[in-house]
């Protein structure tokens, strides 16, 4: 394979990314308004004609040579952009991400989770997944893998990871999150026909997160301030990516779900009570203690890029 198709970064492409946008038209922009405003003063406070004429010029120069670069720049953006045809790999900032985030369950039939807790796919692509099945009548299979709360050895590793990110973990912080994605998943399922989720519990703890749809794949880490990796559809790394999901899918144990249980149910507090939350196969242990904070997952939806 040619180097140019692997390459991730180069000059040209960071200056089409989102957040390089932004800082780019809104730095130069504020030095524009700066330089006018300084004009302005100019000629109202500098009296001396050689001086105020100097100024002036100096100012518009720079002014004139903002939109100048910014004019560049916006035909740049437009009739150019990034080479991802002849690429294969994306080295994306972290600054991207929502980005790339955003645009995986889009126009998609089929999409896959693999992470450690599921806080961003019940937040957004889930929801955005169930929209798009409910409005174009569109059948869109969705597999979710996460780890089982159930494995003591899982439970000790993320609270390790947990601890090194500054998080203040209870005794299993896996079993929560895991439930509020299984009600989440369950109830979405079991109220659009079109939508067709399975759940499954891996023994083993990724140490990414892994979205993947028609639109490519992503590997993302629970830092927000580190980078991620973007596959392309088709390509061979994401063909290889896919493959690693299906297989620990194929080798990890099935959750199950009365669909009636979950029939006319909506993601609020009120559908999180004793029943639904042992309806999974997970041992939930005192269910008093674990209800209202699954309900607050489910509800609020909190996640790390926000």
């Amino acid at each position: 394979m040619k180097a140019s198709k692997i390459t991730a970064v180069d000059f040209f492409d960071d200056l089409t990314s989102s957040y390089a946008r932004k800082r780019f038209f809104g730095g130069f922009s504020l030095l524009i308004v700066f330089c006018l405003v300084l004009v302005g003063v100019v000629k109202a406070h500098v009296t001396w004609p050689i001086t105020n004429e100097i100024m002036v010029s100096v100012l518009i120069e720079i002014i004139a040579g903002s939109v100048i670069i910014l004019g560049f720049y916006a035909l740049y953006l437009y009739f150019i952009g990034a080479s991802t045809a002849f690429r294969e790999v994306n080295v994306t900032r972290p600054q991207d991400i929502s980005e790339r985030m955003i645009a995986m369950p889009k126009e998609v039939r089929h999409y896959m989770f693999w992470g450690r807790s599921g806080s961003f796919f019940r937040a957004y692509p889930l929801l955005e997944l169930d929209r798009q099945a409910r409005e174009n009548k569109r059948n869109i299979v969705v597999d979710v893998l996460l780890p089982d709360p159930d494995d003591e050895r899982l439970v000790r590793s993320y609270r390790e990871i947990l601890k090194a990110l500054g998080e203040e973990p209870g005794d299993n912080p896996l079993l929560p999150n895991v439930l509020s994605t299984c009600m989440a998943c369950a109830i979405k399922s079991s109220n659009n026909k079109h939508l067709d989720i399975k759940v499954h519990l891996s023994r083993f703890l990724p140490a990414f997160r892994v979205d993947l749809s028609d639109k490519g794949a992503i590997l993302t880490q629970d830092d927000k301030k580190k980078s991620a990796l973007f596959f392309d559809y088709g390509s061979e790394f994401y063909d290889m990516f896919r493959s690693t999901v299906t297989n620990e899918r194929d080798v990890s144990r099935e959750v199950t779900w009365d669909t009636a249980l979950f029939a006319g149910l909506k993601l609020e507090e009120k559908s999180c009570d004793a029943k639904t939350l042992k309806a999974f196969g997970i041992n939930v242990g005192d269910v008093d203690a674990i209800q209202q904070e699954v309900a607050r997952l489910i509800t609020v939806r909190p996640h790390r890029y926000g």
